[in-house]
C-alpha cells in the first residue's frame, strides 16, 4: 500500500480543496488512461514479439489566481501483468509504484508581465514542422522566465539541471541546460529563433579533472562521450500561412559539442539538420509534404561525429522507424541526425463522423559515409547506402467524448547495404511491420 502514497496524497489533496467551501483556490484534475497492445517485427530481422502497456498520468491543478498557481503530476506505466513480491512477501505488482513526473509553481512578477515557472516540468525545444529532434517532452527540473513585449514579441530564458551524479557536492557532476528562445509574430509570419549551451560533467566545487561522467541523456540523444563537455546549439523555426488554408513551416539547428578530455575528442560532435513543411487544408482532409536532411559522419569518423547534437529528440518522421506514434510506445529512431526523408501524407481523412484517418509514403535513407557500415545496421544508422519506404495508417475513432480508441498499422520495405566491405556482416535482412491497437481516456 506504500507504494500509493504519492496516488492517495493527491487524491487527498482533491478531497480536502473540494469540501472546504472557504478555500481561495481552485482545483482542477486532469488525466489519461492509455491501453496498448502491439504486435510486430523486432529489428529487421523476421521474429515477431507482441506487448501490452498501460499508462496512468493523474494531474492537479491549484490556481490562486491568475498571477499564481501550482501544477502536481503523477506517472505510472507498466506491462500487462508484470509483478514482483512487495515488502510483505505478499503478491504485489510493479504497476502500483507511481513516480511524481512534474511538480511546479507559475507566478507572475508584481507590476510586470513576466512570468515564472519553477520546479520539474516537461518541455519541448521550439519545432513546426514537426516534433523537435533536439529535445521534445522532456522532463527537468529548473527556472523558466518568459517576458512579452511590444505586442507581438516574446523571450524566454530558461536554465534546468538535468543530472546530478552523486549527493556529494565534491565529487557530484552535473549536467545544466541553459537557453533562450525569442519569438516574433508578424501577421500571418511567426519567427522563433533560439540558442542552447550545455554543461555536461561540471563538478559543484569547480575541480575540472576529466573523470568519466555518464551521460543520462542517450536514450534519446547521441552524445555518448565520457568526461565533460560543452554543448552549443543555436536554431531557428518559422510558420507562415500566406492563406487561410495553406501552412508552410520550416526547421533548422546547427550545433557541435565539445570534450575538455583530449582523450574522448574523437566524440566531438558538429552537424546541421533541416526540415520541412507544407500543408493544405482542404476542410474534409488535410494533404501535407513533409522532407528534412540532416548531416552525417565522415568516412571512418567517430560514430555522431557529422551528426547535430541532440539531447533528448523524438523526431516523428514516420510512426515506426521514426517516433510518430500515437500511443505509449511504437518508434525506434528518436533522433533526426544522419537521415533524410521525404514524406507524402494525407491526414484528417473522414467519411464518417468521429472516425478519422491519416495515411503516409516516407522514402528516407542516410546521409552517413557507405564505410560507416560497421556502426550499425537497421534501426541503429543508416549509411548513404541504405534506405527505407514505410506505409502508415492510423484509424482514430471517438466512441465517447473523452474515450478514443485507434488502430495504428506500418510497414517497412527495407533496402539495406550488406556489403562486408562496407562493414556490414553480409547477411540479409526483412520488411518490418507493426500493429497497434489503443485505447485511450482522457479528461
Amino acid at each position: 500500500m506504500k507504494k500509493l502514497a504519492t496516488l492517495f496524497l493527491l487524491a487527498g489533496f482533491v478531497l480536502a480543496s473540494s469540501s472546504s467551501p472557504a478555500s481561495a483556490v481552485d482545483v482542477s484534475v486532469d488525466g489519461e488512461y492509455l491501453f496498448q497492445y502491439q504486435t510486430g517485427s523486432v529489428g529487421f530481422r523476421g521474429a515477431n514479439e507482441a506487448s501490452n502497456q498501460q499508462r496512468v498520468r493523474l494531474g492537479l491543478s491549484l490556481s490562486v489566481n491568475e498571477n499564481l498557481s501550482g501544477y502536481f503530476q503523477t506517472n505510472n506505466e507498466w506491462e500487462l501483468g508484470s509483478s514482483t513480491s512487495n515488502d510483505s512477501g505478499s503478491g504485489g505488482s510493479e504497476a502500483l509504484t507511481v513516480e511524481l513526473r512534474q511538480a511546479y509553481i507559475d507566478w507572475k512578477v508584481p507590476g510586470t508581465e513576466m512570468k515564472i515557472r519553477m520546479g520539474r516540468h516537461a518541455f519541448d525545444m521550439p519545432a513546426y514542422a514537426g516534433v523537435s529532434p533536439i529535445i521534445a517532452d522532456m522532463v527537468g527540473d529548473g527556472v523558466v522566465a518568459s517576458l512579452p513585449f511590444a505586442g507581438s514579441y516574446n523571450l524566454t530564458a530558461f536554465w534546468t539541471r538535468l543530472y546530478r551524479s552523486s549527493d556529494d557536492p565534491v565529487v557530484s557532476r552535473e549536467f545544466d541546460l541553459f537557453g533562450l528562445i525569442g519569438s516574433a509574430g508578424f501577421d500571418s509570419l511567426t519567427l522563433t529563433p533560439w540558442l542552447l549551451y550545455g554543461a555536461k560533467g561540471k563538478n559543484a566545487e569547480g575541480d575540472q579533472t576529466a573523470e568519466d561522467f555518464e551521460n543520462p541523456m542517450e536514450e534519446q540523444g547521441n552524445i555518448v562521450g565520457d568526461g565533460r563537455a560543452d554543448i552549443f546549439l543555436g536554431g531557428l523555426g518559422l510558420e507562415w500561412k500566406p492563406l487561410d488554408a495553406l501552412t508552410l513551416a520550416l526547421d533548422g539547428a546547427y550545433g557541435h559539442t565539445r570534450y575538455s578530455n583530449s582523450e574522448q575528442s574523437l566524440r566531438d560532435q558538429e552537424g546541421w539538420y533541416l526540415a520541412g513543411k507544407a500543408s493544405y487544408d482542404l476542410g474534409f482532409a488535410e494533404p501535407a509534404l513533409l522532407a528534412w536532411y540532416a548531416s552525417g559522419d565522415d568516412s571512418h569518423d567517430e560514430k555522431y561525429s557529422g551528426q547535430v547534437p541532440s539531447i533528448y529528440g523524438d523526431f516523428d518522421g514516420t510512426s515506426t522507424y521514426f517516433n510518430a506514434a500515437y500511443g505509449i510506445f511504437g518508434g525506434n529512431h528518436h533522433t533526426i541526425g544522419g537521415t533524410w526523408g521525404v514524406s507524402a501524407q494525407l491526414n484528417g481523412l473522414s467519411f464518417l463522423e468521429g472516425l478519422n484517418h491519416d495515411f503516409s509514403v516516407t522514402w528516407f535513407g542516410g546521409t552517413n559515409s557507405k564505410d560507416n557500415g560497421g556502426y550499425g545496421d537497421g534501426y541503429d544508422y543508416l549509411t548513404a547506402e541504405d534506405s527505407c519506404v514505410e506505409f502508415n495508417l492510423l484509424n482514430t475513432y471517438e466512441i465517447y467524448k473523452n474515450l478514443t480508441t485507434a488502430l495504428e498499422l506500418a510497414y517497412i520495405i527495407e533496402n539495406f547495404d550488406t556489403d562486408t566491405a562496407h562493414g556490414r556482416s553480409g547477411e540479409s535482412y526483412n520488411n518490418d511491420w507493426r500493429v497497434a491497437l489503443h485505447f485511450q481516456y482522457r479528461f
